[in-house]
């Protein structure tokens, strides 16, 4: 009896470098995240703010900052590397296979121009309807992601709407081409906890409805447990541990998924760069952790499989070198 093979992917990053480049130093933000997106499943990254968890977003789609450089890795969208695809390429794949939510709904809105117009213009774009018939499918649009009279409140301009509707709106106009993947930054962080259940409730919906895949960005712990399927964790850069959702927030391996869980990740909101000094080989959390060993200041471990499915990178699992406790 044959088996088919796994299906890759839809979104593979792999080992990706991201630096802030100010007037005369660089200085790293992501260093090696390593995180895939199965086909049909959401999968969240969990970082502090500040942790540069918005950055990787932002690379999957090269509209990173001026002041960010994408130094080295590979994005792999259904096998292509996004990083080396040729300019119109890119255009094609934005806004129409790779949808995004941004974080901040007022900030993705023209407050010139009519909301139905600002969604339709990437219909007229990408799949080249007249204006007549995307107006008709950007009005069953605003109805899908529930906002009312939809017909009507299309020539409205964004101040017009409250904050929880203007993200539905976001959230249309990121699903207007029917997008393969979709990229939610903080989707819910600049709304008051009402509205944030709400739009909670219509993402799980449309998710389950639409089969999509996800890359949801967060430091919420509550959003992550409502929607994703997985959450890799991010510290210092790189994934430190990943895993079925329910996996590691019951059971959390490493000592800084567990203080992320207990809401004590670090004391008097220390940044992660100043756990350790910049050039220091250990590992970020070496200061505030209560499991170091003396190896944890000279090397990050390689990642650990305790589990199919699960992977951690600390040197309380596998086999840690012969001199860690010395």
């Amino acid at each position: 009896m044959s088996h088919s093979a796994p299906q890759p992917p839809i979104l593979s990053i792999r080992d990706l470098h991201v630096s802030i480049h100010g007037r005369t130093d660089a200085r790293p933000i992501l260093k090696g995240l390593s995180v895939d997106i199965p086909r049909g499943s959401t999968v969240a990254l969990l970082g502090e703010s500040g942790s540069g968890k918005t950055l990787a977003a932002y690379a999957v789609l090269n509209v990173l900052p001026r002041v960010a450089r994408l130094d080295s890795g590979q994005i792999l969208f259904n096998g292509a590397d996004l990083r080396t695809m040729p300019p119109a390429g890119l255009n094609r794949v934005r806004g129409n296979r790779i949808g995004m939510v941004y974080q901040e709904p007022s900030t993705s809105l023209n407050p010139l121009l009519r909301v139905g117009d600002q969604i339709s213009e990437t219909l007229t774009t990408h799949k080249g309807l007249s204006h007549r018939n995307a107006r008709e499918q950007v009005i069953s649009l605003m109805e899908l992601v529930g906002i009312p009279d939809a017909r009507r409140r299309y020539s409205q301009l964004p101040h017009q709407f409250s904050g929880g509707v203007k993200q539905r709106l976001v959230i249309a106009m990121a699903l207007a081409c029917h997008p393969e993947l979709l990229l939610a930054d903080e989707p819910t962080s600049a709304l008051d906890s009402t509205v944030q259940a709400q739009i909670l409730d219509l993402l799980s919906r449309l998710i389950t409805d639409l089969r999509m895949s996800v890359f949801l960005i967060s430091h919420d712990l509550g959003v992550i447990a409502a929607l994703a399927d997985r959450v890799a964790v991010l510290l210092d850069g790189m994934v430190v541990e990943d895993g079925a959702v329910r996996d590691v927030l019951e059971e959390p391996a490493h000592p800084y998924t567990r203080a992320l869980l207990s809401g004590k990740p670090r004391p008097s909101g220390t940044a992660v760069e100043e756990s350790l000094p910049a050039s220091s080989p250990g590992c970020p959390f070496l200061r505030n952790c209560p499991h170091r060993l003396p190896v944890c200041s000279r090397a990050m471990p390689d990642p650990f499989i305790p589990k199919e499915g699960r992977m951690v990178r600390c040197f309380l699992f596998g086999e840690p070198p012969g001199d860690a406790h010395e």
